[in-house]
């Protein structure tokens, strides 16, 4: 028999949704704040009543509301009102009913239930066990005033740390409707002290105020309540106040609690589960070669199922399940992974990080569920590598292998603090590029070589998996139209028209050293650009070389996020007629040495075309704001007017020249 996800049950109606208690709420029409409300065709709720309920084994989050349904848009939405459960959690329906002419209309016998499973991403290998229940309600009219009463109910396992770690983030209303009355209650029950912290919260002039922490002691509540309230949208570029409420710990404690943890969980005998695996290890000729067949293992042949709900609580699943079952969650395979190293005697530890949030980190109070993911920490000759187990493309020796960006992590170690990785760069280019436009007779013959490295020779090698080779050629001539700054000339619909035999191909993969080379080719026919009847022959890359979306970023609350490759490229540009070797522009060249990138150029010109040689330096996973920002805004200001690519002037034939060709 399946589980039950909801429960309808009267009897757990408050006193306020029945009908001897209705005529004092709607005396609210009668205030000025409600006509004001109505006037502007805002929904109204007669009252909003929210209670978080935190306790040792489960959190409990109870939501009384009354609104008016003056909207189309509303109505339909309170006739189809959704809930996501997750696989512990139960929904109970207390009230569901609706005003009307001053009666209330009970309607928990218009309803009709389903329950279907929930995936929040179909693109990822999701089994987060979620449901959707939706209760679609009968009979509602435009101008009812809708009352739910509801209260959803997470039961913890056993084995989840959320037994002794409580976190909540409470973000106040916006400003879509209008309350009456506005209460949110957290009622401590864990048996421990809750602290709470207050972010982003601002004076009149928009500066961020730095409010003292407080703390709600065990069977003690946290209350907000306010009376004739809207709430009110964030400043644009600016983020939304919240409140971080968290079980009172450090971060030394919490990793204390998760190193115990997991010690009973790295104390295994891989020969005794894993035996072939081990035995292909022990025949490969050196600690770097059984160091790759171990992280290509547990990243290629594991399959990767995200759980968001394991991630959040539970004991990591043993390696030996993980290495049975070849699938698991990014604990159960960082922790296969950490006992294979274990067994090759190499140094490594599990930490948490966390994807897309990263930048919060430091402004969270310590709580281990600030983090969304985990990784290995490798110490191997005195270096340190992260490896993400997830990744199922990587290649290569562990120098060799992909680096992600990510600026905090917490190492699952006991007595540990918040850690920070700092920025770096690429120790040899992640791009080199060396292209060729030689043109004859009024074509072009172009050949792009490229050599990709870590990321950007997983990304190629995936594209060349995935796409037709039609698809990746079309994509390298519109690269090659732009760069040539062909779009001067004709729309992008007339590519076709003059690229003619365009082809591209791998030339070498090398997998242990996670390089791979391509070579593209195309003809193309009347390559100049004509600009006051003078002829030009351009090649520019803005992609590589500038980060043109630095000046743009204004975020007041959010620094800007640098990640960029290091890249070292070759431009050759010729032709069958004399080209003005003192062009300024042509033999421009620059050095640029900034604290956040650096960008060389050097020139050769001669008779017939010209090269530039391009080395550009910049950094991984460096965060910039302020007086930080504006300076590296500037250097890529300097960048894009000091030249990043090439162009070339032909000399026009005069008169006599074009007789002289007759006659020869």
């Amino acid at each position: 028999m399946g589980k039950d996800y909801y429960f309808i049950d009267p009897t757990l109606s408050s006193a306020e949704t029945k009908q001897a208690n209705i005529e004092a709420w709607l005396e609210t029409k009668n205030t000025d704040f409600y006509k004001a409300q109505i006037t502007q065709e805002r929904d109204y709720c007669f009252w909003c009543n929210m209670i978080e309920t935190a306790k040792p084994n489960s959190r409990t989050s109870y939501t009384s509301m009354a609104y008016t349904l003056n909207d189309p848009n509303m109505l339909n939405s309170a006739a189809k009102t959704n809930f996501i459960l997750a696989e512990d959690e139960v929904l109970h329906i207390h009230t569901l009913s609706v005003v009307r002419d001053g009666k209330v209309i009970d309607k928990l016998n218009d309803i009709n239930v389903k329950v279907l499973d929930y995936v929040r991403d179909e693109d990822q290998a999701s089994f987060n066990d979620e449901k959707k229940v939706t209760v679609l309600i009968r009979d509602l009219h435009l101008n009812d005033i809708f009352i739910i009463e509801t209260s959803t109910e997470l039961q913890y396992q056993k084995d989840s740390i959320r037994n002794q770690f409580f976190r909540w983030i409470y973000t106040y209303p916006n400003s879509y409707w209008a309350y009456g009355k506005y209460r949110f209650e957290l009622k401590n029950e864990t048996g421990q002290r809750l602290e709470v912290n207050y972010n982003y919260f601002r004076d009149d002039e928009g500066n961020i105020l730095e409010k003292e922490k407080e703390f709600v002691e065990n069977q003690k509540s946290y209350v907000i309540e306010e009376d004739s309230y809207i709430g009110k949208n964030p400043d644009e570029l600016e983020l939304a106040p919240f409140i971080d409420f968290t079980t009172h710990k450090n971060y030394p404690e919490i990793t204390k609690t998760i190193s115990d943890l997991y010690q009973k969980f790295y104390q295994v005998d891989v020969t005794t589960f894993a035996a072939d695996l081990i035995a292909e290890l022990d025949e490969l000729p050196s600690l770097q070669h059984k160091i790759r067949h171990a992280i290509d293992f547990v990243q290629k042949e594991v399959y990767y199922l995200y759980n968001e709900a394991e991630m959040d609580g539970h004991e990591p699943q043993p390696a030996e399940v993980t290495y049975n079952t070849k699938q698991g969650d990014c604990k159960a395979k960082t922790l296969l992974l950490k006992v294979l190293l274990d067994y090759l005697g190499v140094d490594s530890e599990f930490i948490l990080v966390s994807y897309d949030r990263d930048i919060f980190l430091p402004i969270y109070a310590p709580s281990p569920f600030n983090f969304n993911h985990a990784i290995l920490k490798i110490n191997y000759e005195n270096q340190i590598y992260f490896v993400d187990a997830t990744i199922n493309n990587d290649q290569g020796f562990l120098e060799n292998r992909q680096k992600n960006s990510f600026m905090y992590y917490l190492e699952i170690k006991e007595g540990t603090e918040l850690q920070k990785q700092e920025p770096f760069q690429d120790q040899i280019p992640s791009v080199e590029e060396i292209a060729h436009c030689d043109v004859k007779e009024n074509t072009g013959y172009v050949t792009f070589e490229r050599k990709l490295r870590g990321r950007m020779a997983n990304g190629t090698r995936e594209m060349f998996k995935n796409d037709s080779n039609k698809d990746i050629i079309n994509r390298y001539n519109f690269a090659t139209y732009n760069n040539l700054t062909l779009y001067k000339k004709y729309e992008e619909n007339e590519i076709d028209k003059h690229f003619s035999d365009a082809s591209i191909k791998i030339v070498e993969d090398n997998k242990e050293l996670n390089e791979i080379s391509v070579i593209y080719k195309a003809t193309i026919s009347d390559p100049y650009i004509i600009e006051n009847k003078k002829r030009y022959l351009h090649f520019w890359n803005w992609g590589n070389f500038i980060d043109d979306a630095a000046e743009k970023h204004y975020h007041k609350d959010f620094p800007y996020w640098v990640d960029r490759n290091v890249i070292k490229m070759e431009i050759h540009l010729t032709s069958d007629h004399s080209i003005d070797q003192q062009d300024s522009y042509t033999r421009q060249e620059c050095n640029i040495d900034s604290k956040y990138l650096k960008h060389r150029v050097t020139k050769k010109v001669s008779k017939n075309g010209a090269s530039t040689y391009l080395e550009y330096k910049p950094y991984h996973n460096l965060t910039l704001s302020g007086a930080e920002l504006e300076e590296y805004v500037k250097a890529n200001k300097e960048i894009l007017n000091s030249n990043w690519g090439i162009g070339i002037d032909i000399i026009e034939d005069g008169l006599f020249k074009k007789i002289g060709k007759l006659f020869k």
